[in-house]
């Protein structure tokens, strides 16, 4: 079963940043996901800012089906990711009548 990661990721240093932008110009949003995309993860959001960090929602079976995915695809020699796994998924696109009435305490 899968489960919500969000991965909060930084770039190695300038130069990595600079060499993985310039390598994403000219594809579309569907080639790049499809790239982001296993039998065991798949990215399905990913934000971008002018800051040191930036994000993606995952869904995956682990953790570390995240990251060996960014190594098998050749992302990981550009950035870090610490996947962080994610207990409760909300979404304004799948409503619910019971907001947290599944969500045990989180210790």
């Amino acid at each position: 079963m899968k489960k919500h990661f969000m991965c909060t990721h930084t770039f190695h240093d300038g130069d990595a940043k600079e060499k993985y932008l310039e390598m994403c110009k000219g594809i579309s949003s569907s080639d790049w996901f499809a790239n982001s995309n296993g039998e065991k993860a798949e990215c399905i959001q990913h934000w971008l800012g002018k800051e040191d960090f930036w994000f993606c929602h995952w869904v995956a079976e682990s953790d570390d089906d995240i990251l060996e995915l960014l190594e098998k695809t050749g992302a990981a020699q550009f950035f870090i990711t610490l996947p962080v796994e994610m207990q409760y998924y909300l979404s304004k696109d799948k409503p619910t009548d019971t907001c947290y009435e599944e969500v045990a305490v989180l210790d």
